[in-house]
């Protein structure tokens, strides 16, 4: 059900709005996160780190794909805030179709990479082969993987978060029970949990297709009104190019610091990886509030009501603070129990380095929360270019002060998550510099305002 966000309280909006794509994250974030937890209570501390060290390639590849999701999903809740419903369907025909192929490109692409990228990074001959399988079969199932993503965007776009919601926990629940099938039944290890996530990915996205073509009239297409539009297509690439950009190049500051990972050896790597797994839920909810944000902000902007979108980021900056005091002290308090999770309460040193970074980053978290409003609210008015150039900002801070740490001032496994910090510090700052100066106004691809008077007559 499509949700208008030119109406009602910012906060409540924003608020009840996250919600369920936080529930939807969550479910999302169990696919990497129990696949980690299984082959970790069964195969080890190993396998962990095989999997671990293939997430930062991965996230490469996806990344560049996402990016283009995402402009086509700014162009759609720009259209619908201006009520331009023939124009929105067409737009979705051809972001669609347009994502899908660059899919099974990088599909291709990625199983080609795979091992030489993996050398390259200086992964363990120990866990070199799982990685190898991992990824490959991770790979082939991009295509379902945007299918899912696609669909959940342009609901999302239009103000239904709760329906990609429901598909998503069945496809999660799926994941689960063919994780346990697949290793602790058959034994197949790193390629079952890889397998198990394809499979439940396919299934979400299938679910998706079908429920759009049967019940969501605004995204009904007909045989013939599955086109490619080149009109429509620039406006998507205009803002999804530097979202994809942006990604791109967060991904690749994330394998020059995988290599600072693995040269600390594989009991790093998989604290790192755990830490991180933990460290995605906890700052899921500063995401989804700043996602949340990003499309009220955009069916503002398209409606004309620029100072209802300002609104909208001091209520989401004022609950990401709030929400950040809190895991101030709670991560650190519960860190040690949730690493156990995973199959580590014998291993001592992996347990200390995890928790040890977990620690250091829930003091840091407020950063985190602050870039992402900020960044996500100029991504939904339409200054994605900026939003690209703050995320350059953050990474090319990240990677030298890591490397500085580890190799210079030798501070040890901290550096990772000290330079990781420093570039949430950063790219907060150019931010916040951005939003007072007002540069951010005029960049939305429609922006109009709606005659409230006339729409309620009509």
């Amino acid at each position: 059900m499509a949700r208008d966000f030119t109406t009602g309280s910012p906060m409540k909006t924003i608020f009840l709005f996250a919600i369920p794509m936080l529930i939807g994250n969550i479910f999302q974030q169990l696919y990497s996160t129990v696949d980690t937890i299984i082959v970790g209570n069964f195969e080890g501390a190993h396998a962990i780190a095989a999997v671990s060290a293939s997430t930062a390639i991965q996230f490469l590849l996806v990344s560049i794909a996402m990016g283009f999701t995402s402009g086509m999903s700014v162009v759609i809740s720009q259209v619908y805030g201006a009520r331009d419903y023939e124009r929105m369907k067409r737009v979705f025909s051809t972001g669609f179709i347009f994502v899908i192929i660059v899919a099974l490109v990088l599909a291709v692409v990625g199983n080609i990479i795979t091992e030489p990228v993996l050398a390259l990074l200086g992964t363990d001959p120990s866990i070199m082969p799982n990685s190898v399988i991992y990824l490959r079969i991770m790979f082939s199932g991009m295509p379902f993987q945007f299918v899912y993503n696609m669909y959940a965007s342009v609901l999302r776009a239009v103000g239904d978060s709760k329906t990609p919601l429901y598909f998503l926990i069945v496809a999660a629940l799926t994941n689960i029970v063919l994780d346990l099938v697949f290793v602790a039944t058959f034994g197949m290890g790193v390629a079952g949990v890889a397998l198990a996530t394809l499979i439940s990915q396919a299934l979400s996205g299938f679910l998706c297709h079908i429920y759009v073509g049967k019940k969501v009239q605004i995204f009904k297409l007909g045989k013939g009104e599955w086109k490619l539009e080149k009109e429509l297509l620039k406006p998507i690439i205009s803002y999804g190019l530097p979202a994809s950009i942006q990604q791109s190049v967060v991904s690749l500051g994330m394998l020059f610091v995988q290599t600072q990972i693995n040269f600390f050896g594989p009991n790093m790597t998989a604290a790192y990886g755990v830490s991180n797994r933990i460290q995605n839920f906890a700052t899921m909810p500063q995401m989804q509030l700043a996602m949340a944000l990003s499309m009220f902000a955009g069916q503002n902007i398209g409606a004309g009501e620029e100072q209802r979108a300002k609104d909208g980021i001091k209520a989401t900056m004022f609950m990401q603070l709030i929400y950040a005091g809190a895991m101030f002290f709670i991560l650190p308090a519960i860190a040690p129990a949730l690493i156990k999770l995973f199959g580590l309460a014998n291993d001592a040193a992996v347990m200390g380095l995890a928790t040890m970074g977990l620690s250091f980053m829930a003091r840091m978290v407020w950063m985190f929360g602050m870039f992402q409003a900020l960044n996500q609210f100029h991504r939904g008015v339409g200054d994605t270019k900026f939003s690209m150039f703050a995320s350059l900002c953050m990474v090319t801070v990240r990677v030298p002060i890591t490397i500085f740490m580890v190799h210079t001032l030798q501070l040890g496994e901290i550096s990772i998550w000290a330079g990781m910090c420093t570039g949430w510090g950063i790219a907060f700052a150019v931010n916040a510099i951005r939003f007072l100066s007002g540069g951010w106004k005029g960049k939305a691809y429609v922006q109009g305002r709606v005659d409230r008077k006339k729409e309620a007559e009509a």
